[in-house]
């Protein structure tokens, strides 16, 4: 599995993967303009010659804010979304963020695991979020990710997926 930027030549893939993933998917026009502005970071997870996840976010403020991270259902629990999230928050303090925000379906328990594993904790409730069935949103926030403990945390989840990998091979 290779990780690249989200480019034009992965949309119709990752446009693909954002219908299987949630029932209001980005348009094409959205999706065009997100990767390409600069305060923002995109990635595809690239196996063999097909994208199995991407995931992506803005820079806020010292915010950076998760907007979308999706795996093909026949990747998940395979560190995909994990390896995901490492690169994400990688290039977060590289465009400057402090903090690390983001929503998760309430009733996403899988997700959320994910979130806390880096660090994130509950901050809020954001009411019918979710559209079409009107899902509360669950607002995280880690804080601080800049930081030497962060980057220390950062690295001991880099560790482990790696062990994991050559367990698995």
């Amino acid at each position: 599995m290779k990780f690249y930027p989200a480019a034009e030549e992965h949309l119709q893939e990752i446009m693909a993967l954002d219908r299987e993933a949630f029932p209001t998917p980005w348009s094409k026009k959205l999706w065009v303009k997100e990767i390409s502005r600069t305060e923002r970071a995109y990635y595809v997870a690239i196996e063999g010659k097909k994208v199995i996840g991407f995931g992506g976010g803005l820079l806020a403020g010292d915010d950076f804010h998760i907007t979308t991270i999706a795996v093909r259902t026949s990747n998940l629990s395979k560190g995909v979304a994990t390896l995901i999230m490492v690169k994400l928050l990688e290039d977060a303090v590289k465009l400057g963020a402090t903090n690390l925000t983001l929503e998760v379906r309430i009733g996403n328990l899988p997700a959320q695991a994910l979130y806390r594993k880096f660090g994130m904790v509950p901050a809020g409730i954001r009411p019918s979020y979710y559209q079409p069935d009107n899902e509360d949103a669950l607002i995280m926030w880690a804080n601080d990710i800049h930081e030497q403990p962060y980057m220390k945390l950062l690295d001991s989840i880099k560790q482990s997926q790696k062990t994991k990998e050559v367990l698995s091979s």
